[in-house]
């Protein structure tokens, strides 16, 4: 390989999103490609909603590429336009990894909610046989984590959303696919919380949930990312909580997304 990282026989997995200008995503997965010796690499790709369907349409018919990573605001325009989901996609009806097959079709899974996961096991939090309270659980972000969290064995979830129909819609839905868990949206404590909403990103937000909260929970964690710790990740410390922050769930986006790929060091050893 030329010593840019970039040769004639490099595959692209590429992040497609707009704007794309503060993803971090590029160089975690980089270095893992490198380190792995795969000729393999992740780049950052302005995309416009109007452009998607082409740009879905090239890697489709371009053996360079391995496939994508999509984050705001195509996740559910690119459900829409790839040939197979899984079930963990169908149930939230969008996706943020598109992988190309061989026979020509795009596959399509969604492991945002995944990275939240994994970041919260990394602390020493199991998730099954817990509760969590997810803060803006019918967003894009909150679904995929309450999802995960259910598929990992949560026992009960407290459901919060400032749009009361939101509310509602989440919780039915929920119900449908996950009937042995309970749902409710009364304000209690719980082992597990995360603020799924943009509360954070400015110094004059209000905190998400009380310090009553953090103080009864055994992790606290944020999808908010930035060089600063939000309020909430600062006061949880404070309290000597463990944290998961926007971005700790970010850098754990790595693995799931490998693992559909098929590029993890368990798949490599297999080939």
């Amino acid at each position: 390989m030329s010593k840019s990282g970039l040769a004639g026989a490099t595959k692209l997995f590429p992040i497609i999103g707009r704007p794309v200008d503060e993803v971090f995503s590029p160089p975690a997965f980089n270095s893992w490609f490198e380190n792995n010796d795969l000729n393999v690499r992740m780049v950052a790709i302005d995309i416009t909603s109007e452009d998607l369907r082409l740009f879905l349409n090239l890697i489709q018919r371009s053996k360079t590429f391995l496939g994508c990573s999509i984050t705001y605001p195509h996740k559910q325009d690119a459900f829409k336009l790839v040939d197979q989901k899984t079930s963990r996609a169908n149930r939230l009806g969008a996706l943020n990894t598109i992988r190309c097959e061989s026979d020509g079709y795009l596959s399509g899974d969604a492991t945002d909610g995944l990275a939240m996961i994994s970041a919260i096991q990394e602390r020493g939090i199991g998730v099954e046989n817990r509760t969590a309270f997810v803060m803006g659980a019918g967003g894009g972000a909150g679904q995929a984590i309450v999802d995960a969290l259910c598929e990992k064995g949560i026992t009960e979830i407290i459901l919060k959303e400032v749009n009361p129909e939101r509310e509602k819609i989440i919780t039915t839905q929920l119900s449908k696919y996950w009937p042995h868990i309970r749902f409710t949206t009364e304000e209690k404590g719980a082992d597990i919380l995360i603020n799924a909403t943009t509360l954070g990103k400015k110094p004059e937000d209000i905190l998400p949930f009380t310090e009553m909260h953090l103080k009864e929970a055994q992790i606290v964690c944020d999808v908010v990312t930035g060089t600063k710790p939000t309020a909430l990740i600062d006061l949880a410390k404070r309290l000597d909580k463990k944290c998961v922050t926007g971005d700790d769930m970010g850098a754990h986006q790595l693995f799931p997304q490998l693992k559909f790929l098929g590029l993890t060091k368990e798949d490599l050893r297999r080939e």
